[in-house]
């Protein structure tokens, strides 16, 4: 018996089971839309929650992460909804005192510049760059998340990637000067 047809039966360990092995997909694909890290929590709750109370309605298993994600961009598109209706949160900007930016695994530094650059692209980049490259999607699984066509996926995919060049490409410049 699969764990998701253990969960359709009761079985909460077995859903515990499964939000551990996707925990860090849903977690990529939130913070790939939401930039506030109390945000991403929301996301992530609700996320899981929806699962819990609509897992009896998903018909085919082999579309579960699929389905996974979908219910994550859609909380997410939630929480984004509602912080405009408030509008009283302010968007957090980090700054980098060069002394603590210089003392940092070099390791630690790209993947802060990376995920800079990554907060800078339009969202509809952002999110198609972190489904296929965080999250190992193909463009056909992503094409169907997002309901677009596999061209456009691929159009920004590519697009994602030269913009990330170009800006890491910049930084490195301005790193060495």
């Amino acid at each position: 018996m699969s764990i998701i047809a253990q969960i359709k039966k009761g079985d909460k360990e077995a859903f515990a089971e499964l939000i551990e092995e996707y925990k860090l997909t849903i977690y990529k694909t939130a913070k790939a839309i939401l930039k506030d890290e109390d945000d991403v929590c929301d996301a992530i709750q609700d996320t899981a929650l929806s699962i819990y109370k609509n897992i009896a309605n998903l018909k085919n298993e082999k579309y579960f992460k699929t389905w996974v994600i979908r219910i994550t961009i859609n909380k997410c598109y939630d929480i984004i909804t509602k912080n405009r209706l408030n509008s009283e949160k302010i968007e957090k900007v980090k700054f980098y005192d060069e002394e603590i930016h210089n003392s940092f695994d070099k390791n630690v530094i790209l993947k802060t510049d990376l995920e800079t650059a990554l907060n800078t692209l339009d969202e509809d980049l952002r999110v198609t760059t972190v489904l296929y490259y965080y999250n190992d999607l193909s463009i056909s699984e992503i094409s169907d998340i997002l309901n677009i066509p596999k061209g456009t996926v691929k159009s920004r995919v590519s697009r994602a990637r030269e913009k990330l060049y170009e800006i890491l490409s910049k930084e490195e410049v301005n790193a060495d000067e």
